[in-house]
């Protein structure tokens, strides 16, 4: 069967995401035809260019001076913006982000440098001098900051995937549908002739972030328009939001033929099966769709393929000039779910159960993607990888002859000591991203985070590390249920007099989330409320709480951490910070990023 797998923006544009590139490779050893398109960096090749620009601007400001003042004449009060239908505040909205765009004169920068900066993030010597590549990243913000108006409300977004997520189905359909409100409309309509010209008979359309709704599904209703092609969307985000879609036929007609939810490998393939006629719909695992009567069914959820079962991703279909970093960073996987799961707050693990691959498995797609794509850094994406597993693939990485950088997500255990530390940083270890997130101990300890909640004990492990030659980066989080304004400042404090041993972001607020641990035991926590925000595409509550920061001691944290943090120099601290941050490390070592962390907060 022909198959072809798309990968639609919004994501992080800096290395190819590791969705495409595993289903491809399950398809394919299944014996069908395949082709594995990533349209995220295809998009942003297309929009980040001085043509793709200026053109946008030009449009955006002649439909404004056309349209744009009898929409404001009907609305002189901005107050009673709410009272006329959706489309018109669409129309209102997009207006003014045209007119304040235009009153900031950025866009003229933005277009003249655009061809520079993006060139720049692929040069192997400009990207690394920390000037220059902030440079460049402040020109590509600006840009995605333009695009953004030209086109609201949809965004554009280069590095931390931001969004507005359209809840209820009915207004995702108006926004998909809203041409010069959606950027992905002018993206898409050049590119589905091209998408269908191989008369595909399956599609599939990996969504695994909110990032991703409108972009993804906007892509969907397009080539439901234009293929009788079977339609499946799939990926960890609809695993969470059965229950929204079975009430929504609509989304059906609309979006897909199918949704397939959570583990994704054994439903592509039995899927497949029942469009060759060879089983019926019943026995597709994992699988939504619309039944004769109109009705949504839900077939029965399966356990997955084991993941020592699974074929190494394919990334041959994705080169990797079309990437925005000079050094491809290639995701690879050596566990499913998390080990730990007990986390009070997370939600991570959603639909997966905790699996490790064999490590010879590891070490051969390892040497596969050496072999084909001399890949020499790379990031294991799994939730974290326990010390010891990490010591026996460090010494296999070892044992081969395995030349490589890589980083890692782990948890602080005291059995990360300094002699795991010195065998990791032989077989390539360069950075491991922390779940550190308070370094008050009570709050650490209500996040049960494990049995090392001593802040002393996690410094000794962080400083083993770095001793090593092993960066250390930070998850941090503030506004726990009953953080006191001390409790989050002692984080504050804590990051800021270790800077010369790691780095961190700016910290996740705390978001209660549907299903997770507190969620399902909130008095431990002092929570006396929940309810949700919205219906539809949400998994986070509002929620009241007895104790904690009050809204002008949130305040007072912000001040402080920008006073401590000096945050007006902490430039872009996202995904694509630490994969920057990465990569620095590999070229530079920690006692060089060690210098620039104090000097100029790199």
């Amino acid at each position: 069967m022909k198959c072809l797998l798309l990968f639609p923006p919004q994501w992080i544009p800096f290395n190819p995401h590791l969705a495409g590139p595993a289903i491809h490779s399950i398809i394919k050893n299944h014996g069908h035809d395949v082709r594995l398109r990533d349209l995220n960096a295809e998009f942003y090749n297309t929009v980040l260019t001085q043509t793709f620009l200026f053109n946008a601007v030009k449009s955006a400001f002649s439909d404004f001076d056309t349209n744009a003042r009898p929409v404001f004449e009907a609305c002189p009060e901005k107050s009673q913006l709410s009272q006329h239908p959706q489309d018109f505040q669409d129309r209102f909205r997009r207006y003014e982000e045209i007119y304040t765009m235009a009153q900031r004169n950025e866009y003229r920068k933005a277009i003249t440098q655009i061809d520079w900066a993006t060139a720049i993030l692929r040069d192997k010597e400009a990207f690394y001098d920390p000037a220059v590549a902030d440079e460049a990243l402040s020109v590509i913000n600006t840009a995605c900051g333009v695009l953004s108006a030209t086109h609201h409300p949809s965004g554009l977004y280069f590095m931390t995937p931001k969004v507005t997520v359209y809840y209820g189905i009915d207004r995702l359909r108006q926004v998909c549908e809203n041409i010069p409100g959606n950027i992905f409309h002018s993206f898409y309509n050049t590119l589905i002739v091209d998408l269908l010209k191989e008369l595909p008979e399956f599609i599939g359309i990996s969504l695994g972030d909110y990032s991703q709704l409108l972009p993804g599904l906007t892509l969907a209703m397009l080539l439901k328009r234009s293929t009788s092609a079977h339609i499946s969307v799939g990926g960890n985000l609809f695993g969470r939001h059965t229950d929204i879609l079975v009430n929504n036929p609509d989304f059906f007609r609309t979006f897909a033929d199918s949704v397939i939810y959570n583990e994704g490998e054994k439903p592509v393939i039995e899927l497949l099966r029942y469009l060759e006629g060879k089983i019926p719909v019943e026995s597709v695992p994992n699988f939504m769709y619309m039944g004769k009567n109109g009705s949504i069914v839900v077939n029965e959820e399966v356990p997955p393929f084991a993941i020592g079962e699974l074929f190494p991703p394919d990334y041959r279909d994705l080169p990797a000039k079309n990437y925005f970093f000079p050094e491809p960073v290639y995701n690879i996987q050596a566990s499913r779910g998390c080990y730990w799961q007990k986390c009070s707050f997370c939600t991570h693990h959603f639909g997966s159960q905790y699996a490790i691959k064999p490590i010879e498995r590891v070490i051969a797609e390892i040497t596969l993607l050496q072999a084909s794509h001399s890949a020499c850094f790379f990031h294991f994406i799994d939730e974290a990888i326990s010390p010891a597993y990490l010591a026996r693939l460090c010494q296999a990485i070892i044992d081969e002859g395995l030349k490589l950088n890589f980083y890692i997500y782990a948890r602080l255990e005291s059995a990360f000591n300094r002699d795991l530390f010195k065998l990791a940083h032989r077989a390539g270890l360069r950075m491991v991203l922390w779940g550190f997130e308070s370094a008050n101990e009570r709050i650490y300890h209500l996040m049960n985070k494990g049995k090392v909640t001593s802040k002393q004990e996690r410094l000794k492990i962080l400083q083993a590390a770095h001793d090593e030659g092993i960066w250390n980066f930070l998850f941090l989080m503030f506004g726990f249920p009953t953080e006191t304004l001390d409790e989050a400042r002692e984080t504050v404090d804590f990051v800021r007099d270790n800077r010369s041993m790691l780095s961190h972001g700016t910290g996740t607020t705390f978001m209660l989330a549907d299903g997770s641990p507190i969620h399902n035991d909130p008095e431990r926590y002092a929570i006396t409320s929940t309810e949700k925000i919205r219906n539809g595409f949400n998994f986070a509550l509002r929620f009241t709480v007895n104790g904690g920061m009050t809204p002008e001691q949130r305040k007072e944290l912000e001040r402080y951490k920008a006073d401590n943090w000096r945050l007006s120099e902490m430039k872009y601290r996202d995904s694509s910070f630490r994969e920057k941050l990465f990569l620095y490390v590999c070229k530079y070592g920690v006692k060089r990023v060690s210098e620039l962390n104090q000097t100029i907060w790199l």
